[in-house]
């Protein structure tokens, strides 16, 4: 299951309940506090990759149960239809996007066979993929974010450990260059940029399910720990959520969120994936 905000929702896409794959999209009004169904996307994608990009939702890859997706889809809220886009070069399921300069950029990712290091991006404009440089290594389970004019690849599996380097795209001049490794290496987490810093959020790493949090920061170069969740999370999902008028709604003391994730489910700070 993915998760995301947009247009004053928060939305969860598609996921796995161990028994069915789903193709489904929920999403929940910060307003009213309620959940509402969307219209369903063309094919069943657990591992998918989401991201917004000019108000429209796009989803892409992913795995059915069968078959590691190429295929593409975008949703218009004001239609509330899915339409096919052109699909990518690469089946990838575990990958990870984002958008950045009007183009989605999509990383890593398992084609069924191996982890890949491959990564393309999408001009809506044109309807059309196009590969950019690879990445170092192999990631899958990776963490993609748009951060200081770059893409940046946190983290993830290469096929035989988990990682903790990161590296970051140049869209200039088409080049990677590393940056300074994580504290904790990490696979399926959840990665966000709020007030200027990148957050990265629980994950797998290697041995176990994690609560750990940390935090870079471009203009010192460093990672540095912040407060941990009070829940081990892996396959999660973080989105932002900010401009709307009932914020202290959902702010709480920490000591309140052991009972929150109990009451709620952990609202919105972190969604844990069952696919």
């Amino acid at each position: 299951m993915a998760l995301l905000s947009s247009m004053g929702m928060s939305t969860c896409i598609g996921g796995f309940d161990r028994v069915e794959y789903f193709n489904c999209m929920s999403k929940f009004d910060l307003n009213t506090r309620t959940w509402h169904e969307a219209a369903p996307m063309y094919y069943r994608r657990c591992y998918v990759s989401v991201t917004v990009l000019n108000g429209s939702i796009y989803a892409m890859g992913g795995n059915d149960g069968h078959t590691r997706h190429s295929s593409a889809e975008r949703y218009r809220p004001e239609t509330n239809q899915w339409s096919h886009i052109a699909p990518m070069h690469e089946q990838r399921s575990d990958a990870s996007c984002t958008t950045l300069n009007n183009k989605i950029y999509i990383c890593g990712g398992f084609n069924g066979n191996e982890c890949l290091q491959t990564c393309e991006y999408y001009i809506p404009e044109n309807n059309q993929w196009t590969m950019i440089t690879p990445m170092s290594c192999r990631r899958s389970g990776i963490g993609v974010i748009a951060y200081a004019d770059h893409v940046y690849a946190v983290g993830g599996f290469d096929g035989n450990v988990r990682l903790r380097s990161v590296e970051a795209y140049d869209p200039t001049t088409n080049t990677w260059h590393e940056v300074p490794s994580m504290m904790t290496t990490r696979s399926n987490f959840g990665i966000e940029v709020i007030n200027d810093q990148l957050f990265v959020v629980g994950g797998f790493n290697g041995f176990s399910t994690s609560y750990n949090v940390e935090q870079y920061d471009i203009t010192t170069d460093t990672w540095s720990g912040v407060c941990d969740m009070a829940i081990f999370r892996s396959a999660l999902s973080c989105c932002v959520v900010s401009g709307f008028p009932n914020m202290a709604r959902y702010t709480f003391p920490r000591h309140a969120l052991p009972l929150l994730d109990l009451q709620d489910g952990g609202l919105l700070e972190s969604v844990e994936s069952n696919s």
